[in-house]
């Protein structure tokens, strides 16, 4: 059996972790959690849109690694995450990019110029 050198374990350990997006959440209203929702079915809104009647479920906040996941991942995942709690919907704060700074920080210690890709987003229930 063949092993990989140290090295070439560090080059690839960050492509085989870094395609993943986390996500915290603080629940605020349990009593949907009995209802998952498809992905597919959360809807996205923005804060300034005009959004009917509902109820807050969590308070949810993602992140991925910058050079290996993009805006519609770190979407899709919250509206999974979401889902699973029983909310048909989130209400999108935006998704911020890193800076150049922290990409730089990362470039000079990590050797990838790369950060963190941010969003937060409110899970709610829509009433219909």
């Amino acid at each position: 059996m063949t092993r990989l050198h140290p090295a070439l374990w560090l080059a690839i350990l960050p492509l085989l972790l870094g395609g993943c997006v986390s996500v915290n959440k603080s629940v605020l209203d349990h009593s949907f959690s009995q209802r998952m929702v498809p992905t597919q079915e959360v809807e996205v809104y923005f804060a300034d849109d005009e959004i009917p009647d509902h109820t807050r479920v969590a308070i949810l906040n993602a992140s991925g690694d910058s050079g290996f996941t993009n805006q519609g991942q770190v979407i899709d995942k919250l509206r999974e995450e979401a889902g699973k709690l029983g909310a048909n919907a989130i209400i999108l704060d935006e998704v911020r990019e890193p800076s150049t700074g922290e990409r730089a920080v990362n470039a000079l210690f990590g050797g990838v110029a790369t950060g963190q890709r941010r969003a937060a987003a409110i899970a709610i229930h829509l009433e219909r």
